[in-house]
């Protein structure tokens, strides 16, 4: 008797980019698990109406992308602490009837810095380009976890002088301090003390878009991680002078992983999720 297939998705607005059916759908096959993962944009008037539909039809759990992470937070019976403590869900599973939210983001990007450049958390002194959805997700992780310094930037300062008072308070022996984005020789000093620049803008992903930061005020020895997956003019400059730079793929697929695992109960098959998005052609690293 074939096994039933079990529903599984991401849910956002929009979504039509999202190469996570590639990687999900091949780690379902990797364990041999008859399972699909479907793309369904949803836009934020019918969030609310939509879950129950999807209770319905079957799903056993979904991704969470922009722009639902916060406000799906009312619609779940039960958060893991750190998703209650960022405020942001990104994965739900479906247990028992009960709709259980997560976050996995900052698990993707704790377990990217340690491959990409050796880094722990723990001691860490970061700097976060952006304070947008991403950010808050990555810092609140780094500030949980025992980061010693986070230095925030960002085009609206209002924005980071939120996200340092929020920060303060889940981790109150964290030292966090807020630069002004046009300040480039205060930013040159600060970043001359870190240990990474974290690069959190969608800035890059067109052509026209403005460098997040001059590159000349980054120290040629300071490793860079950029959300952005694909190489921008920002992460060319930044090699040119001798940075160490890694684009956003690797948290996607270490956030994926925990996704994976907790839907199924199943040790995720990264290197099956990493060779689909490679032979797809979307993952050039």
């Amino acid at each position: 008797m074939s096994q039933v297939l079990q529903r599984y998705a991401l849910i956002g607005w929009p979504v039509a980019h999202s190469s996570s059916p590639l990687m999900q759908e091949a780690a379902f096959r990797a364990v041999g698990l008859e399972a699909s993962y479907e793309l369904l944009p949803l836009p934020p008037e019918e969030l609310t109406a939509a879950i129950p539909k999807m209770l319905a039809l079957g799903y056993k759990g979904w991704n969470v992308t922009i722009p639902h992470k916060e406000a799906v937070l009312p619609l779940l019976q039960y958060l893991d602490k750190e998703a209650e403590l960022i405020g942001s869900v990104n994965t739900v599973l479906v247990k028992n009837g009960e709709l259980h939210g997560y976050s996995t983001d900052g698990y993707g990007l704790q377990a990217a810095l340690q491959r990409n450049f050796n880094l722990q958390l723990p001691g860490s002194r970061v700097f976060f380009l952006g304070c947008g959805g991403a950010a808050r997700a990555a810092a609140a992780h780094a500030a949980i976890h025992q980061a010693e310094e986070i230095v925030l930037s960002n085009r609206t300062e209002a924005r980071a002088l939120t996200l340092a008072a929020d920060l303060k308070r889940l981790a109150p022996n964290c030292k966090v301090r807020v630069m002004p984005l046009d300040d480039e020789d205060g930013i040159a000093k600060i970043l001359s003390e870190m240990q990474l620049l974290l690069q959190c803008t969608s800035l890059g992903l067109k052509e026209d878009d403005p460098l997040p930061i001059n590159p000349k005020i980054v120290p040629p020895g300071l490793p860079v991680f950029d959300m952005v997956y694909d190489e921008t003019s920002f992460q060319k400059r930044l090699k040119e002078q001798g940075n160490l730079v890694r684009p956003g793929w690797d948290m996607l697929i270490y956030q994926g992983c925990r996704s994976f695992e907790l839907w199924t109960g199943l040790p995720a098959p990264e290197a099956a999720m990493r060779l689909a998005l490679q032979k797809s052609g979307r993952m050039k690293c």
